[in-house]
């Protein structure tokens, strides 16, 4: 049995009880520290749909790839059955978003100080990941593919949003403050420079990002994780698969029409209605403009700080230009019922009908990602200075927005608002 904690407060138990693993809420949980938007405390146990698997809000933070790997590594022989459950249970203590896992609260996020700044500014940094990923692999409770870890920062990374604590004359943090990211270089050459490029895209496009550092060689991201707060506390987070229910596996699975649907019906407060929407529509615009075809479920998402109270849409993250390694590709979910690169027009027709932004306000939003993306093409030509390897892909992606933006052009038929689904 595993204790479940919300920001160190216990609020229930998850155990394996043969098929199925079950989620018990603690008696009086408050219904704000609901672990997920779709599992309040109602006085019944949840059971994960599948046997064998967790409940879509713990499977999310899962890690994957090399993570993976590593984490099997190391654990396999204290823990034979290494399967879901036993994953979560190691990386619990320290996860993305505000739920936790673990003994006691006295277990939770004790994370390994490192010095950041200093790690970026080195050269080598692929080689001194490998280090990284034997530190902080049990700490790093993240999905994704790529090599990637949650580390916490000594202080030398500070930002408007990241207020360390003082504890004497030392700086100390609860938690990990920074995701760190690696690339597979055979497979992926120069794809932190792609993503730390597209991601400045992104923001010169009106897109909310994580702030991001780039190693001096180019290797390595540093990543400073959105979802933590100024009191060092964790904001709740869950991606497009955990909003719906589903398991991470489903992630490219349906349509962005059904995701839009999904977030619409997550978002509460300021950004409900077509505000929080117009924004993941940008976001969707941005992707189509640098040819980001991995914009998957688990790349969208949503951040609160209470469940019953305001639920925004996550910052961007995650965002390459994925054409330059994988010719041909297309959307990561179907739009208009196809996966093929949307123009202007299907994409406004999109956001009338299904995120309820008028027409004007979308041919708006299309031109300032133009503009934004357009702004930020310059910028691949000096990519060799992060990395001298990165000279071809940095070409590559610059044909690949050339001919997104192109795709953007804007069209002169007007687009009719009419109900969803028309």
């Amino acid at each position: 049995m595993t204790n479940i904690f919300v920001n160190h407060q216990a609020v229930g138990t998850l155990r394996r009880e043969e098929p199925r693993i079950r989620f018990d809420y603690a008696d009086g949980a408050p219904a704000e520290r609901a672990v997920s938007l779709l599992m309040p405390p109602l006085g019944e146990p949840y059971f994960a749909e599948e046997n064998g698997l967790l409940h879509p809000i713990f499977d999310m933070s899962l890690p994957e790839g090399a993570l993976r790997a590593a984490l099997q590594g190391l654990f396999s022989k204290a823990m034979p059955a290494f399967d879901d459950l036993a994953l979560f249970q190691i990386v619990g203590r320290s996860l993305i978003g505000r739920i936790r896992a673990g003994r006691s609260a006295f277990d939770l996020d004790q994370v390994p100080a490192q010095n950041l700044k200093d790690l970026l500014g080195q050269r080598g940094t692929g080689e001194l990941f490998g280090e990284l990923l034997r530190r902080y692999a049990e700490y790093s409770g993240i999905a994704g593919v790529q090599p990637k870890v949650l580390v916490r920062d000594d202080g030398s990374l500070q930002s408007a949003n990241f207020s360390p604590i003082a504890t004497g004359d030392r700086i100390s943090a609860p938690g990990s403050t920074h995701i760190v990211k690696a690339f597979d270089r055979a497979r992926y050459p120069g794809l932190a420079v792609n993503e730390w490029l597209c991601l400045r895209a992104a923001r010169a496009a009106g897109l909310k990002t994580a702030r991001a550092e780039i190693a001096r060689d180019g290797q390595i991201l540093g990543i400073e994780r959105f979802d933590r707060r100024s009191d060092g506390a964790y904001s709740a987070f869950e991606d497009g698969c955990a909003l719906d229910g589903k398991p991470a596996r489903e992630k490219y699975l349906g349509s962005y029409e059904q995701l839009a649907s999904v977030l619409g019906d997550a978002l509460r407060g300021p950004e409900a209605g077509g505000l929080g929407l117009a924004q993941f529509f940008r976001s969707l615009v941005v992707s189509v403009a640098v040819r980001n075809g991995d914009a998957h479920r688990k790349n969208f998402g949503a951040v609160y700080d209470a469940a019953g109270g305001d639920v925004s849409l996550a910052p961007a993250f995650d965002v390459i230009t994925t054409t330059v390694y994988v010719p041909g590709d297309s959307l990561a979910l179907t739009l208009d019922g196809t996966k093929r690169w949307p123009d202007a027009r299907r994409l406004e027709k999109f956001a009338v009908h299904r995120c309820g932004i008028s027409p004007s306000q979308a041919r708006a939003i299309v031109a300032e990602v133009r503009q934004g993306v357009a702004e930020t093409l310059p910028e691949l030509k000096r990519a060799e200075a992060h990395d001298p390897g990165a000279a071809d892909i940095a070409r590559r992606m610059a044909a690949a927005w050339t001919e997104g933006l192109a795709s953007l052009a804007e069209t002169p038929a007007a687009i009719r608002s009419s109900p969803a689904g028309s």
